[in-house]
């Protein structure tokens, strides 16, 4: 199960057990491992697997945020790669400005050289003839 936490609040039993409610998506779920208790807060979002235990769901492990961005597209080496690629694009297109080449062919020129930034940035640097 995959949400955002709305709503958290603290709870204890009778016998002094501390436990936590989470209410994500309308629906409330009960978290009683001590190891993951005072670690989650509203707006946080947060993929875990329960048990319905009568009329109560409890959590019965949650996925740290590295578990998540493994399996999301868009983050670890691939994010980078991509934040590198923009970075790259950004900086070739202001080398260009200002520059005579004809407007129609800034656009490739500027593909060019950004691919030469982000090789100097994967390959830690270039030949001296630049390659």
């Amino acid at each position: 199960m995959k949400g955002e936490v709305e709503k958290v609040w603290k709870n204890e039993t009778e016998d002094g057990r501390r436990y936590e409610v989470f209410q994500i998506g309308g629906e409330t779920y009960s978290l009683w491992d001590e190891d993951y208790l005072d670690r989650r807060q509203e707006g946080q979002s947060l993929e875990f697997d329960f048990k319905e235990s009568g009329d109560f769901k409890n959590i019965t492990e949650i996925y740290e945020p590295s578990k998540n961005e493994e399996k999301e597209p868009g983050y670890g080496d691939q994010k980078l790669k991509k934040t590198i690629r923009m970075s790259s694009l950004k900086s070739a297109s202001r080398v260009l400005t200002g520059s005579k080449i004809p407007y129609q062919n800034r656009a490739e020129k500027a593909i060019e050289i950004a691919k030469k930034l982000e090789k100097y940035i994967d390959d830690d640097g270039l030949d001296v003839d630049g390659e």
